[in-house]
């Protein structure tokens, strides 16, 4: 037994159920143009998550007007964080967090405006600190200081 079909009709279905998935799959493509995010060419405003072959996401970005604004997590294929970066209109603005893929904190930054300010921290994978760091408007500030791998101070600067 044959099954007859339209042939016009049912291509014309065929054609148009691709169309509508493929125009689908590229409006989920979101564009960088010079740090500039676009989808479907117009600025994009809202949270932008994107995922691992594994289904685990790898990105989730706040974006307001085409810039990153708010806070920018990235993840190891795990599922662990590896970073949360902050940011305003674009700019580095806020704290930012980073982890290994075992959880540990490994260090912690600060940026006011796209430069450095305040205070930063470096630890190794065991979470003994490595670097102490200060800044004011992106120079260099304050003591410095460098830790041995068990914690010991090995040098100091001041700034």
């Amino acid at each position: 037994m044959k099954l007859k079909i339209n042939d016009r009709r049912g291509s014309f279905w065929l054609v148009f159920i691709l169309l509508i998935f493929s125009a689908a799959l590229s409006a989920q493509e979101l564009e960088d143009k010079d740090g500039f995010y676009f989808k479907n060419g117009m600025l994009y405003t809202g949270t932008h998550t994107e995922y691992f072959e594994n289904g685990q996401v790898k990105i989730m970005m706040e974006i307001k007007n085409g810039l990153k604004d708010g806070q920018v997590k990235t993840f190891f294929e795990s599922g662990h964080k590896k970073e949360v970066m902050s940011y305003k209109e674009g700019n580095k603005d806020g704290e930012w967090i980073s982890w290994n893929e075992k959880g540990g904190k490994v260090a912690v930054a600060h940026y006011l405006n796209n430069l450095k300010e305040g205070d930063w921290f470096v630890w190794n994978d065991q979470g003994t600190m490595l670097y102490e760091m200060h800044y004011k408007k992106g120079k260099k500030s304050g003591v410095w200081k460098m830790y041995n791998e068990k914690g010991e101070l090995i040098d100091e600067r001041k700034y």
